[in-house]
């Protein structure tokens, strides 16, 4: 009989997932412990036909290793935890969910992008401190006099835009990959990435993992912006250089930050992102809702047995 083997997860329970592969008469296992690195996964996933991935590291070793494996679903959109060309070249499957957390982390950003704008954090500091008024708080734009420029024009950026377009903010996106009848259907301004950067009040990213945007916000790019800006990072966390961020937000040349993500998670204790007043903080949470979290389960988990039926999954990637 074939397996699904989970390699790892965060969900308190993967019930969900077993029932819908056990009902499609295929077997279903939890790695346990949870893989974390690739002796973890070649030692634990060797009778999977099938794995169901989280963040475990997916390369082209362990793939070598692990011949019997002709699937990996990722439960996500990212696949950066994933060699693609390896996989291609080895002549495995590996699919995504594209549409998971779309409304969740568009909602999240643009949370972020209005509470940043409206000086929202820094007003909450200064009344645990002691302090009143909006002096200190200002200047506070309207949001109509705010340039948001996206990194990055998928799925998700398109829906920050439609939400943010509400709020009468002026939008402009830069992505290489995305045809310019897109941006116009969305009625947003492409430029090139120098000029998002310099002419944009809020920069919101919005771009995958890649060798060419690790480190995209990085000391060079951030003297290219506009004294004040605000960046948001719902996307991942190596896109910014952190220490390169830390010293702009106290040098006052970026003036604010809304991080879902970092480079290293949890954040540790000591850095020096949680003391600023101007900066949100939250827990890699921008995907999830109860809503989202049980869709995630039910399309990794089907898109699963449909390789298994023989089925090449809609999701495909390579």
């Amino acid at each position: 009989m074939s397996k699904v083997v989970v390699t790892d997860h965060s969900f308190s329970s993967i019930d969900l997932q077993r029932g819908i592969v056990q009902s499609a008469a295929f077997e279903f296992e939890e790695a346990v412990p949870a893989c974390k690195t690739e002796p973890d996964v070649v030692s634990r996933c060797g009778d999977a036909d099938v794995l169901l991935v989280q963040w475990a590291p997916i390369t082209r070793k362990v793939m070598e290793a692990l011949p019997k494996v002709r699937c990996i679903v990722r439960y996500g959109v990212g696949v950066d935890n994933i060699d693609l060309a390896a996989a291609k070249s080895l002549g495995v499957t590996v699919a995504n969910v594209p549409d998971y957390c779309l409304e969740e982390v568009s909602n999240h950003a643009v949370a972020m992008l209005c509470s940043l704008c409206r000086r929202i954090p820094q007003d909450h500091h200064q009344i645990l401190s002691g302090g009143w008024g909006v002096g200190p708080l200002r200047p506070i734009p309207a949001f109509s006099d705010v340039i948001l420029g996206l990194v990055g024009f998928g799925a998700i950026a398109r829906r920050v835009a439609e939400k943010a377009k509400v709020f009468g903010f002026q939008i402009v996106g830069f992505d290489p990959f995305v045809s310019d009848s897109l941006f116009s259907e969305h009625r947003v301004n492409r430029v090139d990435q120098a000029t998002l950067l310099s002419r944009s009040d809020v920069i919101s990213l919005h771009c995958p993992l890649l060798p060419e945007t690790k480190h995209l916000i990085n000391r060079q790019t951030i003297a290219s912006m506009k004294s004040g800006a605000i960046v948001i990072n719902t996307s991942r966390g190596p896109v910014i250089n952190e220490p390169d961020l830390i010293a702009a937000l106290k040098s006052k040349q970026i003036g604010g930050a809304g991080l879902d993500v970092f480079e290293v998670e949890p954040l540790p204790a000591d850095s020096p992102l949680r003391s600023f007043p101007n900066v949100i903080l939250t827990s890699h949470a921008a995907s999830v809702s109860e809503k989202a979290v049980q869709s995630l389960q039910v399309k990794a988990a089907t898109t699963a047995c449909e390789f298994l039926k023989g089925n090449r999954p809609p999701r495909a990637l390579v």
